[in-house]
């Protein structure tokens, strides 16, 4: 952010009433900032991370930032916030992706007596593939263009939130598409 001296001056009140307990003049600072906060929460992008929650989070990083900040200008406050809100949207995205981690203790060597045990669920029979690739192109061919796009969007990981803001519709249109296709699956899979 640029600041000319009337601005600082500005700022540095605000800092330091809502270190004294200003609600008002912590959502003055706040909005103030607000287009950071935003612009962060675009660049990483989060699957699942609403932005009314990421306000929230960002809420509590600038508190922790004023009562930490030492009255360096506001430039260096400024500094510091993006910092720190880098910081914690980089944390949420290491916590998002901790589930794909496999704790050391749930590891196994691979002897000759636990090879007996293991069963390797990512290759079934030729006959369930084609099975279930037939039933995919049937289904398909059942599904209009707008399902076929919420049901490519979904496999590649999109939440429903997601989808909808790519599809630009409602949440509901695309709650309301997986379960016509969820009912024409079961159809496919019944015959």
């Amino acid at each position: 952010m640029r600041f000319n001296e009337e601005d600082e001056e500005k700022y540095l009140k605000l800092i330091n009433n809502t270190r004294r307990g200003s609600n008002k003049d912590f959502e003055e600072l706040f909005r103030r900032y607000w287009p950071l906060v935003r612009r962060l929460w675009q660049r990483y992008n989060i699957s699942g991370l609403e932005l009314a929650d990421w306000e929230q989070e960002a809420r509590v990083v600038m508190l922790e930032v004023i009562r930490l900040y030492n009255n360096q200008g506001p430039r260096m406050f400024s500094c510091f916030f993006k910092e720190c809100l880098t910081n914690r949207i980089r944390d949420i995205q290491r916590q998002t992706q901790a589930h794909k981690r496999i704790p050391a203790g749930c590891l196994y060597a691979l002897s000759d007596d636990f090879a007996e045990t293991l069963t390797d669920f990512l290759h079934h029979s030729p006959d369930d593939i084609i099975y279930c690739r037939q039933s995919l192109d049937r289904l398909l061919c059942h599904c209009s263009t707008f399902e076929r796009k919420v049901l490519v969007y979904l496999h590649t990981g999109y939440s429903i939130t997601e989808i909808a803001g790519t599809l630009d519709c409602s949440k509901r249109s695309v709650q309301s598409a997986l379960h016509r296709c969820h009912g024409k699956l079961l159809k496919v899979l019944m015959k």
